[in-house]
């Protein structure tokens, strides 16, 4: 096959990758600013850093507490703010399919080029330092820490942690980075993957019509959401709901289609979590999953319908549908499996010995998804082709009858 390389794909792919950064930066200000996170640290450094998050990096944290002791502790976070994912994936992909299938493969390798190396200067600019504030009165040493639900009232054996000598902490100060190379490699992966999807949308009129129908549901999801999270727990609320939406969508969708969450945490704090367990699926989210499953079988069965691309007889056509749809559906929980899963780790390194105190995970089974994909999307397949059908035959059959109603 034969690429032809033009100068104004090149470009066009450059611009794509950079609307995409700038638009995740901009939701990702956005949220923090809702979330009044400028009083932690520098706004710069926070949305440099969530933006890194977004494509697969990870933050490191560490502090130094007080006393001079050779203490140090660390501590790392790895979970993707969707809702940011979500935004440069869209402004990308729209700006690679503005001209169609030509040129699309060129513009797709220039953004894919560009897009790993300025994320590259996004990752090396998240550094920086938070301050939390803990509450009055809050103790270091001789006997804990009141955490809730640990034995005692605080760790177990632990003897305390050095801040501060066993006095009262006002606050505590911790320097955060984002790793550059691991960041850019899942930038590199991010980016293939967009142009991935945007050569199936235009290679495969069904998946097209199943991306709009996701992108239209997303889009009206996340409207509402952040108009109820405003009205009911103002702009902190709003400004969670628009860096973390989509991985709250999904994470129903999959308790809906019967793949639980595990909550699983290891170390001298794992007794945090006591009690955590997993999230049962089942009950009002059944119906919730199924009817947005349809809904999206029904979308890619009426563009089908409409490109005229469905011969044979009706159950033809939706055994069809459901063939094609099943393996994205599938394919798309199984990816948000893997994408919504949220590990956090805290240890504490001394005279050259390392403390685990807390390693914590929530995840779901990449392969229940994907098999709650492939019969769920079979399902909705088959059911929404034969709906769109029984709908265009009765239509077809009403209008005449109003027409000769019209002539008498």
């Amino acid at each position: 096959m034969h690429v032809r390389v033009t100068p104004r794909d090149v470009y066009e792919g450059l611009a794509a990758a950079a609307a995409a950064l700038l638009a995740m930066a901009g939701i990702a200000a956005a949220g923090l600013s809702l979330l009044d996170a400028d009083r932690i640290g520098g706004l710069g450094a926070l949305t440099a850093a969530v933006v890194a998050l977004a494509v697969g990096g990870s933050a490191k944290f560490g502090a130094v507490p007080a006393g001079g002791l050779p203490v140090t502790v660390q501590g790392g976070v790895h979970v993707m703010p969707l809702g940011v994912s979500l935004v440069g994936a869209v402004v990308l992909g729209a700006l690679l399919l503005r001209r169609g299938r030509d040129g699309l493969l060129v513009r797709g390798a220039a953004a894919a080029a560009t897009f790993p190396a300025g994320l590259a200067m996004v990752a090396w600019a998240a550094r920086g330092t938070v301050t939390f504030r803990l509450p009055d009165g809050t103790s270091a040493a001789g006997g804990g820490l009141g955490v809730p639900g640990c034995s005692k009232g605080g760790v177990p054996a632990a003897g305390g942690l050095p801040f501060g000598g066993g006095g009262p902490l006002g606050a505590l100060d911790a320097g955060f980075s984002v790793a550059v190379g691991p960041a850019s490699a899942a930038a590199v992966g991010w980016a293939l993957a967009v142009v991935g999807v945007c050569w199936l949308a235009v290679r495969f009129r069904v998946a097209a019509a199943g991306l709009r129908a996701v992108l239209w549901l997303m889009g009206g999801i996340t409207v509402v959401g952040l108009l109820v999270a405003w009205a009911s727990g103002g702009a902190a609320a709003a400004g969670g709901v628009l860096l973390v939406l989509p991985l709250a969508v999904f994470g129903a969708l999959l308790l809906g289609l019967g793949v639980p969450w595990t909550v699983s945490s290891e170390g001298m704090l794992s007794c945090v979590l006591d009690g955590a367990g997993p999230l049962s699926p089942g009950g009002p989210l059944i119906w919730v999953s199924g009817a947005a499953l349809l809904g999206c079988a029904i979308v890619a069965a009426s563009a089908a319908a409409s490109a005229g691309g469905r011969p044979g007889g009706p159950l033809r056509r939706a055994a069809d549908l459901a063939v094609r749809l099943a393996p994205v559906v599938g394919a798309v929980l199984a990816a948000m499996a893997l994408l919504s899963r949220v590990s956090a780790g805290l240890g504490i390194n001394a005279f050259g010995f390392s403390l685990p105190v807390l390693d914590a995970q929530v995840a779901a089974n990449p392969l229940l998804a994907l098999g709650a994909g492939l019969a769920g999307g079979a399902v909705a397949g088959l059911a929404g082709s034969l709906l769109v059908d029984g709908f265009r035959s009765r239509a077809s059959v009403a209008w005449p009858t109003w027409n000769d109603q019209d002539r008498r």
